[in-house]
Protein backbone atom coordinates (compact mmCIF):
# COMPACT_ATOMS: atom_id res chain seq x y z
CA UNK A 1 0.00 0.00 0.00
CA UNK A 2 1.37 3.40 -0.99
CA UNK A 3 0.59 5.40 2.15
CA UNK A 4 2.71 8.30 3.38
CA UNK A 5 2.30 10.17 6.65
CA UNK A 6 2.63 13.90 5.93
CA UNK A 7 2.09 15.34 9.42
CA UNK A 8 0.99 14.35 12.90
CA UNK A 9 0.51 15.78 16.34
CA UNK A 10 -2.76 17.65 15.98
CA UNK A 11 -5.53 16.08 18.05
CA UNK A 12 -8.89 15.47 16.34
CA UNK A 13 -7.78 16.58 12.87
CA UNK A 14 -10.45 16.52 10.20
CA UNK A 15 -11.58 17.85 6.83
CA UNK A 16 -8.49 18.04 4.58
CA UNK A 17 -9.09 20.60 1.84
CA UNK A 18 -7.01 22.38 -0.83
CA UNK A 19 -7.26 26.03 -1.76
CA UNK A 20 -6.82 27.21 -5.35
CA UNK A 21 -3.06 27.58 -4.80
CA UNK A 22 -2.70 23.90 -3.94
CA UNK A 23 -2.12 24.43 -0.22
CA UNK A 24 -3.58 21.72 1.98
CA UNK A 25 -5.61 22.83 4.99
CA UNK A 26 -7.10 20.82 7.86
CA UNK A 27 -9.02 21.79 10.96
CA UNK A 28 -9.04 20.62 14.56
CA UNK A 29 -12.51 20.00 15.94
CA UNK A 30 -11.13 20.03 19.49
CA UNK A 31 -9.05 23.22 19.63
CA UNK A 32 -10.90 25.33 17.06
CA UNK A 33 -7.80 25.88 14.91
CA UNK A 34 -7.54 25.75 11.14
CA UNK A 35 -4.09 24.77 9.88
CA UNK A 36 -2.20 24.76 6.62
CA UNK A 37 0.37 22.08 5.90
CA UNK A 38 3.79 23.64 5.34
CA UNK A 39 6.90 21.48 4.93
CA UNK A 40 5.49 18.75 7.13
CA UNK A 41 4.31 21.13 9.82
CA UNK A 42 0.80 22.19 10.80
CA UNK A 43 0.76 26.00 10.83
CA UNK A 44 -2.27 27.70 12.35
CA UNK A 45 -3.85 30.26 10.03
CA UNK A 46 -7.19 30.87 11.71
CA UNK A 47 -9.15 30.12 14.86
CA UNK A 48 -12.93 29.93 14.98
CA UNK A 49 -13.25 30.08 18.79
CA UNK A 50 -15.53 27.08 18.40
CA UNK A 51 -15.30 23.54 17.05
CA UNK A 52 -14.82 23.49 13.27
CA UNK A 53 -15.90 20.12 11.91
CA UNK A 54 -15.58 20.89 8.20
CA UNK A 55 -13.94 23.39 5.88
CA UNK A 56 -14.18 24.00 2.14
CA UNK A 57 -12.85 26.47 -0.38
CA UNK A 58 -15.09 27.36 -3.28
CA UNK A 59 -16.74 29.88 -5.52
CA UNK A 60 -15.23 32.52 -7.76
CA UNK A 61 -13.11 33.98 -4.95
CA UNK A 62 -11.99 30.66 -3.46
CA UNK A 63 -13.73 31.68 -0.24
CA UNK A 64 -13.09 29.64 2.89
CA UNK A 65 -16.30 28.24 4.39
CA UNK A 66 -16.44 26.62 7.83
CA UNK A 67 -19.00 24.32 9.43
CA UNK A 68 -18.72 24.84 13.19
CA UNK A 69 -20.74 22.58 15.49
CA UNK A 70 -20.09 24.51 18.72
CA UNK A 71 -21.00 27.88 17.21
CA UNK A 72 -24.02 26.27 15.52
CA UNK A 73 -23.25 28.18 12.36
CA UNK A 74 -22.01 28.01 8.81
CA UNK A 75 -19.26 30.62 8.53
CA UNK A 76 -17.58 32.41 5.63
CA UNK A 77 -14.22 34.17 5.58
CA UNK A 78 -14.05 37.87 4.71
CA UNK A 79 -10.76 39.63 4.06
CA UNK A 80 -10.36 43.14 5.47
CA UNK A 81 -7.57 45.46 4.42
CA UNK A 82 -6.07 46.05 7.86
CA UNK A 83 -6.50 42.53 9.22
CA UNK A 84 -3.70 39.97 9.14
CA UNK A 85 -6.15 37.05 9.03
CA UNK A 86 -9.59 36.84 7.42
CA UNK A 87 -12.62 37.42 9.62
CA UNK A 88 -15.28 34.74 9.91
CA UNK A 89 -18.88 35.90 9.57
CA UNK A 90 -22.06 33.83 9.94
CA UNK A 91 -23.69 32.74 6.69
CA UNK A 92 -26.41 30.58 8.27
CA UNK A 93 -27.39 30.15 11.92
CA UNK A 94 -31.00 29.02 11.76
CA UNK A 95 -33.47 27.16 9.59
CA UNK A 96 -37.24 27.70 9.62
CA UNK A 97 -36.82 30.09 12.53
CA UNK A 98 -34.97 27.59 14.75
CA UNK A 99 -31.23 27.50 15.58
CA UNK A 100 -29.11 25.02 13.66
CA UNK A 101 -27.98 22.03 15.69
CA UNK A 102 -24.40 22.51 14.52
CA UNK A 103 -23.14 22.21 10.94
CA UNK A 104 -20.69 19.33 10.56
CA UNK A 105 -19.61 19.12 6.90
CA UNK A 106 -19.98 21.01 3.65
CA UNK A 107 -19.34 21.10 -0.08
CA UNK A 108 -19.20 24.21 -2.28
CA UNK A 109 -19.93 24.23 -6.00
CA UNK A 110 -18.49 26.47 -8.71
CA UNK A 111 -21.29 29.02 -8.27
CA UNK A 112 -20.60 29.45 -4.53
CA UNK A 113 -23.65 27.40 -3.55
CA UNK A 114 -22.95 25.70 -0.22
CA UNK A 115 -24.36 22.30 0.70
CA UNK A 116 -23.99 21.42 4.37
CA UNK A 117 -25.04 18.85 6.94
CA UNK A 118 -26.47 19.86 10.32
CA UNK A 119 -25.95 17.20 12.96
CA UNK A 120 -24.69 18.84 16.14
CA UNK A 121 -22.11 17.03 18.25
CA UNK A 122 -21.94 13.24 18.20
CA UNK A 123 -24.88 11.94 20.22
CA UNK A 124 -27.08 14.95 19.59
CA UNK A 125 -28.84 13.32 16.62
CA UNK A 126 -29.20 9.58 17.07
CA UNK A 127 -31.14 6.56 15.81
CA UNK A 128 -33.79 7.20 18.46
CA UNK A 129 -33.81 10.97 17.82
CA UNK A 130 -32.86 11.47 14.16
CA UNK A 131 -33.03 15.26 13.94
CA UNK A 132 -30.11 15.92 11.59
CA UNK A 133 -30.61 17.74 8.31
CA UNK A 134 -29.10 18.71 4.97
CA UNK A 135 -29.31 22.22 3.54
CA UNK A 136 -28.40 24.21 0.45
CA UNK A 137 -27.38 27.87 0.78
CA UNK A 138 -27.60 29.80 -2.48
CA UNK A 139 -26.26 33.35 -2.90
CA UNK A 140 -28.74 35.98 -3.96
CA UNK A 141 -28.04 38.92 -6.26
CA UNK A 142 -29.72 41.25 -3.76
CA UNK A 143 -30.38 40.49 -0.14
CA UNK A 144 -29.51 37.51 2.06
CA UNK A 145 -28.75 34.07 0.61
CA UNK A 146 -31.58 31.57 0.22
CA UNK A 147 -31.53 28.56 2.55
CA UNK A 148 -33.21 25.50 1.05
CA UNK A 149 -33.79 22.38 3.16
CA UNK A 150 -32.97 19.16 1.29
CA UNK A 151 -33.74 17.06 4.38
CA UNK A 152 -35.17 19.11 7.25
CA UNK A 153 -34.59 16.56 10.00
CA UNK A 154 -34.99 12.79 10.08
CA UNK A 155 -31.28 11.92 9.80
CA UNK A 156 -29.03 10.25 12.39
CA UNK A 157 -25.84 12.34 12.47
CA UNK A 158 -25.22 13.30 8.82
CA UNK A 159 -21.58 14.37 8.76
CA UNK A 160 -20.06 14.10 5.28
CA UNK A 161 -20.94 15.82 2.01
CA UNK A 162 -19.55 15.49 -1.51
CA UNK A 163 -20.59 16.66 -4.97
CA UNK A 164 -20.31 14.55 -8.11
CA UNK A 165 -17.95 15.80 -10.85
CA UNK A 166 -20.86 17.37 -12.78
CA UNK A 167 -22.23 18.80 -9.50
CA UNK A 168 -25.67 17.34 -10.18
CA UNK A 169 -25.48 14.78 -7.36
CA UNK A 170 -24.91 15.38 -3.67
CA UNK A 171 -23.73 12.48 -1.52
CA UNK A 172 -24.23 12.59 2.26
CA UNK A 173 -22.70 10.23 4.81
CA UNK A 174 -25.20 9.39 7.55
CA UNK A 175 -22.94 8.10 10.31
CA UNK A 176 -25.35 6.40 12.70
CA UNK A 177 -27.42 4.74 9.97
CA UNK A 178 -24.17 3.40 8.48
CA UNK A 179 -25.18 4.49 4.99
CA UNK A 180 -24.67 7.04 2.23
CA UNK A 181 -27.58 9.03 0.80
CA UNK A 182 -27.79 10.47 -2.70
CA UNK A 183 -29.60 13.70 -3.57
CA UNK A 184 -30.20 13.90 -7.32
CA UNK A 185 -31.01 17.29 -8.83
CA UNK A 186 -33.67 17.18 -11.56
CA UNK A 187 -34.80 19.71 -12.65
CA UNK A 188 -32.46 22.44 -11.40
CA UNK A 189 -33.11 23.26 -7.77
CA UNK A 190 -35.29 20.19 -7.13
CA UNK A 191 -33.63 17.34 -5.23
CA UNK A 192 -34.69 13.71 -4.85
CA UNK A 193 -33.16 11.75 -1.96
CA UNK A 194 -32.54 8.01 -1.87
CA UNK A 195 -30.27 5.49 -0.16
CA UNK A 196 -27.12 5.06 -2.27
CA UNK A 197 -25.13 2.48 -0.30
CA UNK A 198 -25.42 0.68 3.05
CA UNK A 199 -22.44 -0.59 5.05
CA UNK A 200 -22.06 -3.20 7.78
CA UNK A 201 -19.59 -2.97 10.65
CA UNK A 202 -17.93 -0.05 12.36
CA UNK A 203 -19.77 3.01 13.58
CA UNK A 204 -20.51 4.47 10.16
CA UNK A 205 -19.35 6.71 7.31
CA UNK A 206 -17.86 10.03 8.42
CA UNK A 207 -16.69 11.71 5.21
CA UNK A 208 -16.77 11.27 1.44
CA UNK A 209 -15.28 12.66 -1.76
CA UNK A 210 -15.66 11.94 -5.49
CA UNK A 211 -12.82 11.25 -7.88
CA UNK A 212 -12.69 12.43 -11.51
CA UNK A 213 -14.67 9.42 -12.74
CA UNK A 214 -17.45 9.84 -10.18
CA UNK A 215 -16.37 7.03 -7.86
CA UNK A 216 -17.18 7.89 -4.25
CA UNK A 217 -14.49 7.40 -1.61
CA UNK A 218 -16.11 6.94 1.80
CA UNK A 219 -14.30 7.16 5.16
CA UNK A 220 -15.71 4.55 7.53
CA UNK A 221 -15.23 5.65 11.12
CA UNK A 222 -14.97 3.48 14.19
CA UNK A 223 -13.77 4.06 17.75
CA UNK A 224 -10.10 3.37 18.46
CA UNK A 225 -11.20 1.00 21.26
CA UNK A 226 -13.11 -1.13 18.74
CA UNK A 227 -10.65 -1.36 15.84
CA UNK A 228 -7.01 -0.70 15.01
CA UNK A 229 -7.54 -0.08 11.31
CA UNK A 230 -9.47 2.43 9.28
CA UNK A 231 -11.35 1.60 6.09
CA UNK A 232 -12.00 3.75 3.04
CA UNK A 233 -14.54 2.16 0.72
CA UNK A 234 -14.63 3.09 -2.97
CA UNK A 235 -18.16 2.98 -4.38
CA UNK A 236 -18.87 3.12 -8.11
CA UNK A 237 -21.54 5.51 -9.48
CA UNK A 238 -23.94 2.55 -9.70
CA UNK A 239 -23.63 1.99 -5.94
CA UNK A 240 -21.44 -1.13 -6.15
CA UNK A 241 -18.32 -1.56 -4.04
CA UNK A 242 -15.16 -1.28 -6.15
CA UNK A 243 -12.40 -1.72 -3.56
CA UNK A 244 -11.30 -0.82 -0.05
CA UNK A 245 -8.27 0.99 1.30
CA UNK A 246 -7.00 0.16 4.80
CA UNK A 247 -5.01 2.63 6.91
CA UNK A 248 -3.63 2.55 10.47
CA UNK A 249 -6.08 4.06 12.95
CA UNK A 250 -9.84 3.55 12.97
CA UNK A 251 -10.99 7.14 13.44
CA UNK A 252 -10.95 8.25 9.80
CA UNK A 253 -12.43 11.75 9.71
CA UNK A 254 -11.75 13.37 6.33
CA UNK A 255 -10.86 12.82 2.68
CA UNK A 256 -9.73 15.06 -0.18
CA UNK A 257 -8.13 14.74 -3.61
CA UNK A 258 -5.43 16.96 -5.03
CA UNK A 259 -6.09 18.87 -8.25
CA UNK A 260 -5.02 16.05 -10.60
CA UNK A 261 -6.69 13.27 -8.59
CA UNK A 262 -3.44 11.34 -8.26
CA UNK A 263 -3.39 11.34 -4.46
CA UNK A 264 -6.02 10.91 -1.77
CA UNK A 265 -5.42 12.88 1.44
CA UNK A 266 -6.75 11.41 4.68
CA UNK A 267 -7.11 12.67 8.25
CA UNK A 268 -7.19 10.20 11.15
CA UNK A 269 -8.15 11.58 14.55
CA UNK A 270 -6.76 9.04 17.04
CA UNK A 271 -3.17 9.63 15.85
CA UNK A 272 -3.78 13.23 14.79
CA UNK A 273 -2.28 12.31 11.42
CA UNK A 274 -2.51 13.45 7.82
CA UNK A 275 -1.82 10.76 5.22
CA UNK A 276 -1.34 10.73 1.45
CA UNK A 277 -2.35 7.68 -0.57
CA UNK A 278 -1.38 7.26 -4.23
CA UNK A 279 -4.38 6.18 -6.29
Amino acid sequence: MSLEKLASGGACLTSPMFDRHGTLHVCCSQSGAIFKLEEGNLVEVLHTQGQPAGIAFGGLNDTLHVADTALQALLGAQHEEDAEAPQLVPLAQEAAGLPLLGPSSLAVDQHDVVYFTDSGALGQTTLSEPRGGVYRLQPAADGPPLLQPLAAGGLAHPCGAALSPDQQLLYVAELLQNRVLRFAQRPAGVFHASVFHVFAGGLGPSACVCDFDGNLYVARYDFRTSSQEGIISVIQPNGQLLKEIVIPGAEVTGLAFDADYRHLYITEASAGAVYRHAV
